[in-house]
């Protein structure tokens, strides 16, 4: 009886490894670097936008395609930095391999962006995916110049 159970607790405990293994694999994260540069136009926006930011990401990863970007939150000036304007709106990576869209929360002073984009959703190869962006750059004559630093795991 001793050497029954000894074995069935082999191979209860080699089942076990086996799925921990396959579920630490079932998640893939992968470091991103891309550029970025965005544009506000009025033209080429989703329906209903007067304006919106449309640009051109080309990074590693799947991350190579259009983006476009509209504010849904602005709240002016902040009153102890006047030159600061925070603000938060959809983003979305229109890539070959699917979309990302991203939730943006970004803060802009003269000359310069800073943004965060947390995956809200993904559809396509990017279905599943979780992740987090670093979005850092300068904003010259209606032109704004990013690096995109990040995180994606992929299902």
């Amino acid at each position: 009886m001793t050497r029954t159970m000894s074995r069935r607790f082999a191979s209860g405990a080699s089942l076990f490894l086996a799925c921990a293994a396959f579920v630490a694999q079932a998640t893939e994260c992968k470091s991103v670097q891309a550029d970025l540069v965005e544009m506000r136009v009025t033209e080429g926006c989703d329906a209903g936008e007067a304006f919106c930011f449309l640009g051109v990401v080309d990074g590693n990863h799947g991350v190579r395609g259009t983006t476009h970007f509209k504010s849904d939150s602005f709240l002016g000036p902040i009153p102890t930095s006047p030159s600061s304007t925070p603000y938060s709106g959809p983003f979305e990576y229109r890539l070959d391999g699917g979309t990302l869209l991203m939730r943006e929360t970004g803060v802009t002073v003269p000359g310069v962006v800073t943004a965060h984009h947390r995956i809200v959703d993904a559809t396509g190869i990017f279905a599943g995916a979780t992740g987090d962006f670093f979005v850092y750059g300068t904003r010259e004559g209606g032109v704004i110049t990013t690096k995109v630093d990040g995180t994606l795991c992929l299902p």
